[in-house]
């Protein structure tokens, strides 16, 4: 079984700046990049024979599909339990916080930009380190 991480951002400033900070905390050296959480959507639904691991660090505000909608989609594939997601938002709003949790595939939230401490931490998880 594999970590895959993926950056579901629609800032291409913020898809560099993490993928550097994932690489420098030997996180992952090579996260998957996505845009929307669409194009993530159909990444997973194609994955979901797979018996890899899923780290998705995950924007709320996006075009397409938003961070929330995604977050409802996941629940419902068959690698579920395989995939953990880690919101990464600017959002300061408490109720988008409170909100996050409600979704069993989330586990954190995380304030941008992520940083190598952030990254430290998350190799500390059970489902990381055993990957």
């Amino acid at each position: 079984m594999e970590l895959k991480v993926l950056i579901v951002d629609d800032n291409d400033m913020i898809h560099f700046l993490h993928k550097e900070v994932l690489e420098m905390s030997d996180l992952s050296q090579n996260p998957l990049i996505f845009s929307d959480g669409k194009e993530t959507l159909d990444y997973l639904l194609k994955s979901q024979q797979s018996e890899d691991a899923f780290l998705v660090l995950l924007d709320l505000d996006m075009p397409i599909m938003n961070g929330f909608v995604l977050l409802e989609h996941l629940s419902e594939l068959e690698n579920s339990k395989n995939i953990h997601v880690v919101i990464v938002s600017s959002s300061v709003d408490e109720k988008d916080k409170k909100r996050t949790f409600e979704y069993v595939n989330a586990i954190d939230f995380i304030e941008k930009p992520l940083t190598i401490s952030d990254c430290e931490r998350l190799k500390e998880l059970p489902f990381v380190k055993n990957n």
